[in-house]
């Protein structure tokens, strides 16, 4: 008897996303950006989430959006979205983790496609995980990560990950002594 399997999941990641010397620009200005809007909208990590309506107005980081405008292209005709459509960040935000800090399960409903990009990382400060929740099947013996019902993702500098937006996800807690610097964005179909 056959086994079809449906209902793929794209997951696209590329490393060493922009140099190191702008990269190190991006860390000089989340700690700028922590200055300038010291409270928090999160009680769990410090972000911009909520009160940097778009960091990409910011020229600091042109440099990553326009990377990024370049990988988000190529995500998209890898899950061959429909030719013609036009895409645009619609929220972006800066997430300093110090140690100790995490991110709960989430979801970014309302969005198409949802990525991160780390500007800072160490060894141990928390992994991106996503979970199929709706796979009740966790008790398996599975051997092919295509059939896994989690993933999770290492955190390193200059690292992108994109993925579906309605994927539920968290982030480990930070177990290093170092913060953990990153840029979220939502991307829309417009």
């Amino acid at each position: 008897m056959p086994v079809e399997y449906f209902f793929p999941k794209a997951f696209y990641y590329k490393d060493d996303l922009i140099s190191k010397e702008a990269n190190e620009r991006l860390v000089e200005a989340a700690h700028s950006l922590r200055q300038e809007f010291p409270i928090s909208t999160r009680a769990n990590l410090y972000t911009t989430y909520g009160s940097v309506p778009d960091i990409f107005a910011r020229s600091e980081f042109g440099i990553l959006h326009n990377a990024l405008v370049q990988e988000i292209s190529q995500y998209l005709d890898i899950l061959e979205t429909r030719p013609g459509n036009k895409f645009a960040i619609s929220d972006s935000w800066i997430s300093i983790s110090s140690s100790g800090n995490y991110e709960r399960m989430h979801t970014h409903d309302g969005s198409y496609i949802s990525g991160v990009y780390y500007i800072s990382t160490a060894p141990g400060c928390g992994d991106l995980s996503f979970e199929e929740l709706s796979d009740n099947l966790w008790a398996s013996a599975r051997t092919k990560s295509e059939n896994f019902n989690t993933i999770r993702y290492t955190p390193e500098d200059r690292r992108l990950i994109l993925f579906n937006s309605k994927v539920p996800h968290s982030v480990g807690q930070n177990l290093s002594s170092s913060e953990r610097i990153a840029l979220s964005f939502n991307m829309i179909i417009v």
